[in-house]
């Protein structure tokens, strides 16, 4: 293991940039567009939040970075331990609090059913019929998706070969994206998992020196994403009522791998902030409960007479309510473990 490899405050706080961006697509944008919300109207900073879903962009990146420390040293059984500990208890209770929250007598809206619940606790609802009790939660599921590739590296017993696989991967994506060949419903020929092997490629870089390989494989990983994103401002001007502009998307995906690329400076590595680690983690129960808790007390409490100061309460309580799942968890895991 190298010696550089250690947690970085500054991928914290991307953690809370991507975080950020992906709460104001939702609150200024996406829920009053799609009519979730209609209790407040478009602010004209619309226009700029209808940009934060690549938020999600910079969350794939970063986890495609910590994966290879990640299995440093690993089983397949103690990365899926790892891996488990780290997803799930945490999403179980962000999904009971959701549930119980929702279906609360106060609101208007009825919550979710108790079958779809349980349908969410697996984190792959879809698989079984059954949709998402937050859509931003869709995540998670290529999350698991792309921690299945590496069980299986792992079981394998090839794991030390994962620098060297992920270039190969983020070529054959971009090979496969760029000639349009048939994807066969194939998972791993998307654009997300360019962004998860440039992450990887990135940390491959700042550990191991650079390659041409892994030059290859950033560049593969880099023009891949860009092409899959970029192509996407057609779809969506067409199903988010607004005008995409494919040249601002790319500027921002671009943007995201330069702060990735980042972590190859010295000063960058040994930036230090106080508070990094705490707001890092908060923003895992932040994210599963952001949508449909921030939305819900929007749509029944929000007017455009009060908007702006109910969207600041609403992140602040947010905020604090996932504070309050991080300590729990960690009491509830200690009992256990």
């Amino acid at each position: 293991m190298s010696t550089r490899a250690k947690r970085l405050d500054y991928l914290d706080l991307l953690r809370v940039l991507a975080l950020a961006s992906v709460i104001s697509f939702h609150y200024f944008f996406n829920g009053i567009s799609k009519g979730t919300v209609d209790s407040v109207s478009l602010t004209p900073f619309a226009s700029i939040a209808k940009y934060g879903y690549l938020g999600v962009e910079l969350f794939f990146l970063i986890s495609g970075f910590v994966i290879l420390y990640s299995t440093q040293n690993r089983s397949a059984i103690e990365f899926i331990k790892k891996r488990f500990i780290r997803l799930y208890p945490m999403y179980w209770l962000g999904l009971i609090t959701i549930f119980a929250i929702t279906n609360l007598p106060i609101w208007v809206n009825k919550g979710p059913d108790f079958g779809k619940f349980l349908w969410n606790l697996t984190m792959i609802p879809t698989a079984f019929g059954s949709n998402w009790l937050d859509e931003a939660h869709w995540f998670l599921m290529r999350e698991l998706q792309f921690y299945l590739v590496i069980v299986v590296v792992l079981a394998l017993g090839i794991g030390k070969h994962l620098p060297k696989i992920f270039p190969w991967w983020a070529i054959v994506i971009c090979i496969w994206n760029l000639f349009n060949l048939p994807r066969f419903e194939v998972w791993y020929f998307s654009g997300y998992f360019a962004l998860l092997t440039g992450g990887a490629i990135i940390f491959s870089i700042r550990e191991w020196g650079v390659t041409k390989l892994r030059v290859a494989g950033l560049l593969a990983a880099y023009i891949c994403t860009m092409d899959t994103r970029m192509s996407k401002a057609v779809w969506l001007s067409e199903h988010r009522n607004a005008s995409y502009n494919k040249y601002v998307i790319g500027l921002i995906v671009t943007v995201t791998f330069l702060l990735i690329l980042a972590t190859l400076s010295s000063r960058v590595s040994n930036f230090s902030f106080k508070w990094a680690a705490i707001a890092g983690a908060i923003t895992y129960p932040l994210f599963l409960i952001h949508g449909r808790l921030g939305l819900l007390t929007l749509q029944n409490l929000g007017s455009n007479s009060n908007k702006f100061y109910l969207y600041p309460a609403i992140v602040i309580t947010l905020i604090a309510m996932a504070y309050g799942l991080l300590k729990l968890e960690k009491k509830l895991l200690s009992l256990r473990f």
